[in-house]
């Protein structure tokens, strides 16, 4: 990595692209959920010594792609190929990009990336990913994924390939811990969300169906205040949403609160995709959930035991496991008292300060009864 970084330092900020024998070779870091990928790259990218870096989670990356290829086809003949233009403009932001869980899932991403990656090393990009397989595993069993074989040839000519796997996931690590989830569903787990919802928004007026408008389309959100939006979970993921969906959330909120959330089978993959997606957005950009939910968060997995799962894909569903895994994995992160008073939401951080100060337990100060703990002790913090 030393050497790395000294080859970086040597480039000036102004080239946009260099000869490919003065580019050095990138990292691919795979491994387990929780070993320390996103951290290690992280660190990567807070000391390498360049301006033009770009860290980004894969999905917004993409995102970020066919956004430009729209834009590219709405001033172009339809002949013309955007792929070339789009890897200068990405070459000319960024010496290095840095991409939070690459992975690949769907037929359109493989082609897009098939050129893309090819063109964005032509253009002397440096590329240092996290993913949770190795390039040799992805896209595995996807369609015509023999013309995506030459894109993992080109990462592992380019990159060097690092296993991260220590057989330990440091997020569940004891730590100090506040209650943001809650189970089994009552009336008085309902009770304590709706005190946790004005704590957090800090007694700002409640808006209903707020309107969010982007891309030409809307999302909407059922309860909004101060930075904090609340949904069901049959709102947020059995309806038909994506990741742009879930990061211009993230954009207008610092706090979501879902409820209801159930235990999931893999009959439920597309909204588990959708939570995944979701739980990726909120850990991004480092923003606080806080759930109600039918089974404690580590007792949580994508179950494979009902009788209509029989006939899915072995891949799918070891790809899904594993996503279900991290995201569970970030959820008992996102629940340490480190994350809450570091994060977004100015009240929950004090009030969490507060309680390290006291040394008072882990759980928040119900504003109006001084305790959240009114269920005769039913309610319990998943980490």
């Amino acid at each position: 990595m030393g050497s790395l970084w000294k080859r970086l330092l040597g480039r000036s900020t102004q080239e946009s692209t260099v000869a490919s024998a003065d580019v050095p070779r990138g990292l691919y870091i795979y491994g387990d959920v929780g070993t320390g990928k996103t951290t290690t790259m992280d660190l990567f990218y807070d000391t390498v010594p360049t301006l033009k870096k770009r860290r980004i989670h894969f999905h917004a990356f993409m995102l970020d792609v066919h956004a430009r290829i729209n834009s590219f086809r709405r001033t172009h003949a339809a002949t013309a190929d955007h792929i070339p233009t789009i890897a200068r403009e990405l070459a000319n932001d960024a010496h290095v990009l840095c991409f939070d869980e690459f992975q690949v899932t769907d037929i359109a991403d493989a082609m897009v990336l098939r050129r893309l990656v090819t063109e964005l090393f032509k253009n002397g990009v440096v590329i240092v990913t996290t993913s949770n397989r190795h390039p040799d595993e992805l896209y595995k069993n996807g369609i015509q994924r023999e013309s995506f074989l030459p894109c993992i040839d080109l990462l592992k000519q380019h990159c060097e390939v690092v296993s991260l796997n220590s057989g330990t996931d440091y997020r569940k690590i004891a730590r100090e811990t506040e209650s943001v989830y809650f189970s089994p569903i009552t009336a008085d787990t309902n009770k304590v969300l709706h005190a946790l919802f004005g704590l957090a928004s800090g007694g700002a007026p409640v808006e209903t169906n707020v309107a969010l408008g982007f891309l030409g389309r809307e999302l909407h959100v059922p309860l909004a205040a101060g930075g904090v939006a609340r949904f069901s979970f049959a709102q947020l993921c059995k309806e038909a949403h994506s990741a742009a969906d879930y990061i211009e959330l993230t954009k207008h909120y610092h706090t979501v609160l879902l409820t209801d959330v159930p235990v999931m089978h893999m009959s439920d993959r597309n909204e588990a995709r959708r939570f995944i997606t979701l739980i990726d957005a909120l850990y991004e950009s480092h923003s606080n959930e806080i759930e109600t939910h039918h089974r404690e968060k580590q007792q949580q997995q994508l179950g494979r035991d009902t009788p209509e799962t029989q006939g899915v894909m072995a891949y799918a569903g070891e790809e899904e496991v594993f996503a279900f895994q991290r995201a569970i994995s970030r959820l008992v992160e996102m629940s340490s008292r480190r994350w809450i008073i570091t994060g977004r939401n100015a009240a929950l951080a004090e009030n969490a300060m507060q309680q390290e100060l006291r040394g008072a337990g882990s759980r928040y100060d119900d504003p109006e009864s001084g305790d959240h703990s009114s269920g005769g002790g039913q309610m319990r913090s998943s980490a």
